[in-house]
């Protein structure tokens, strides 16, 4: 659905600064919610180029197109104040 890799590269470069916050990154909605768990918030594929957001086990937002899914991931994380800004 996406590429793993690349993508966790990317979330990991705009969030490694976030200490203590756990972000779960599935490649497939199937075993996803399932495997993070413990996870603070979830970056989920869930279609041809689309993810699903979770807060915890919680989803908050489907059908997001891949472009734009770490831009919305940061917005959900700042909205619940958990965001700091990088020094």
């Amino acid at each position: 659905l996406f590429d793993l890799q690349k993508t966790t590269a990317m979330i990991r470069e705009r969030t490694d600064h976030l200490k203590g916050l756990k972000i779960g990154i599935m490649g497939c909605i199937v075993n996803g919610p399932g495997e993070m768990a413990d996870a603070d918030y979830g970056y989920v594929g869930s279609g041809k180029d689309k993810i699903t957001l979770y807060r915890g086990q919680e989803v908050v937002k489907r059908a997001i197109n891949y472009e734009e899914g770490v831009d919305e991931l940061i917005e959900l994380i700042k909205d619940d104040g958990n965001w700091l800004e990088p020094k």
